[in-house]
């Protein structure tokens, strides 16, 4: 079965691991673009912290990235404020922490 990508940002508590997933921590947003060029896999994409002076950019990888991303807000969005990232993405998941990854990676795995 092939992993599925988790991008998190370096201030996401240390060890987290989901099984079947490959986990990368960024320290900046301009880590993202390189990370998902190098890895074709679905991904999720927690998305906390990134400025939106970065959002449009990050938007543009996501949407020539070969497979799905999913971002995930670990806080409420009110859905109608303007999010690139939000829209470039397959979905977006709000307000329910790292919770939500456990979630996703069921449905980001392809059946097999």
């Amino acid at each position: 079965m092939e992993p599925v990508l988790v991008l998190l940002p370096a201030a996401c508590e240390p060890g987290l691991a989901w099984p079947g997933a490959e986990v990368h921590r960024y320290s900046s947003p301009l880590d993202i673009p390189g990370i998902l060029a190098s890895c074709p896999l679905p991904a999720i994409l927690v998305r906390d912290g990134i400025p939106a002076a970065h959002a449009e950019r990050i938007a543009d990888v996501i949407r020539a990235h070969p497979a799905p991303v999913i971002a995930v807000a670990t806080t409420p969005w009110d859905g109608e404020t303007p999010d690139p990232i939000a829209a470039a993405s397959r979905g977006i998941v709000a307000g329910f922490g790292l919770r939500a990854i456990d979630r996703l990676l069921e449905l980001l795995r392809p059946a097999g």
